[in-house]
């Protein structure tokens, strides 16, 4: 039992840190190519950069035309 709770917690520990370092990466990011992205679960339209993931904020009306959401 004692094997299982330390390999969890070292499981959530490596969760922990690749999370900070994702963060990390994100915030150094230029967000210079972008894409629109469909989120079924937030039933909503954003603006995500293709190189870090981050979602980088809402499409413009011309970007939801040009990208056959309007």
């Amino acid at each position: 039992m004692e094997n299982i709770r330390t390999k969890v917690n070292d499981i959530k520990n490596n969760i922990k840190l690749l999370n900070d370092e994702l963060i990390e990466i994100q915030n150094k990011c230029s967000h210079e190519d972008t894409s629109i992205k469909y989120y079924e679960d937030r039933k909503q339209v954003l603006k995500i950069c293709n190189d870090c993931g981050v979602i980088v904020g809402y499409p413009t009306n011309e970007e939801l035309k040009e990208n056959d959401y309007l």
